[in-house]
């Protein structure tokens, strides 16, 4: 389903006194923005919102404003008028357990998302694939609503769309996207305090983790396709954390003729999380349904529960099949 129009979700927001706010495992910028974004603007009317992510808070977004009102979630979610779940592609990686997952019906009533692999879950969908951030269709919700639009609301959502956007690098950055952007600033966010927190203040085991994860990419049929690989023991030597590979497989991209870059990070209990990047020409989305994942046409991921270092290779053989045919 694309969205045209926010009357539906709106008049359900207006209608619940009380709502719970969901994102995905593994929270970006966005997930974390687009739910502090809305959350915010629905307590300043007196809305009584829980806001909740299995992962909790990202150690890299504690500066956020409010960000302490992101919980982990709860294995039962306590009772609410409306379930909303924001930035997830898919029910999965919403990452609740299992005694949330009745037989029949889905405890989500409103799926809201910019991903274009979204597999329209829930009771109600709000898919804008146009738009490059879930951030961007909030700021946009919220100013068709003319809810409350604070400094802390726009630094949140400004924060959604400066990430999710590479700083308004990646294709599906339109000119839309300036004027939410522009909206924000004029509402409060700073763009250099908010850039500043979120890229020149990482910690200093995830610069290693960067550093190691650089030092072993590999470039293969003249450049166009760039890879590296993090183990389970990287990261224990190194003291990081899952949450501080953000930002590696982007680094594939920076060198001139690079066309795919993808991230292979192998994880306890021989799992793997693999994330693609494309400059334009190869749709990674497309490369990532065929293994179950999903995304954007520029950014996309797969996830392996098992048989990690054997899928690695298979996901490998496929994107050079790209470079050969």
């Amino acid at each position: 389903m694309h969205a045209d129009h926010y009357s539906d979700l709106i008049a359900a927001l207006q209608r619940a006194n009380s709502i719970i706010l969901l994102s995905h495992i593994r929270p970006d910028g966005d997930a974390y923005g687009s739910t502090l974004g809305l959350g915010l603007s629905l307590i300043a009317q007196g809305k009584q919102v829980r806001i909740f992510n299995r992962d909790g808070l990202n150690n890299l977004y504690h500066f956020l404003p409010r960000a302490e009102l992101i919980e982990k979630t709860p294995e039962q979610l306590p009772p609410a008028d409306l379930i909303v779940a924001l930035d997830t592609s898919t029910e999965d990686r919403l990452g609740l357990a299992d005694s949330l997952k009745p037989a029949v019906g889905v405890p989500i009533d409103w799926n809201v998302d910019h991903h274009v692999s979204n597999t329209l879950y829930g009771k109600n969908q709000f898919i804008d694939p146009s738009q490059p951030a879930t951030a961007s269709i909030i700021t946009d919700l919220i100013a068709e609503a003319r809810w409350p639009l604070t400094a802390e609301i726009a630094a949140s959502l400004y924060v959604g769309i400066m990430t999710d956007t590479g700083s308004f690098r990646y294709r599906g950055t339109s000119p839309r996207t300036f004027d939410q952007a522009s909206l924000l600033v004029s509402k409060g966010a700073d763009p250099a305090e908010l850039a500043k927190h979120c890229y020149q203040s990482i910690s200093l085991p995830r610069f290693k983790l960067m550093q190691h994860a650089l030092a072993g990419l590999q470039f293969e049929f003249d450049g166009a396709l760039a890879h590296t690989t993090l183990t389970v023991k990287d990261f224990t030597e190194l003291g990081a954390l899952p949450e501080d590979t953000e930002g590696i497989v982007e680094a594939g991209l920076t060198v001139s003729g690079t066309e795919l870059s993808a991230f292979f990070e192998l994880k306890p209990n021989d799992g793997l999380k693999v994330s693609l990047r494309s400059k334009g020409r190869i749709n990674v989305s497309e490369l990532a349904q065929e293994f179950g994942g999903g995304g954007h046409p520029g950014a996309a991921g797969i996830g392996f529960k098992t048989n990690g270092t054997a899928s690695r290779e298979l996901v490998l053989a496929r994107l050079r099949k790209e470079f050969t045919k």
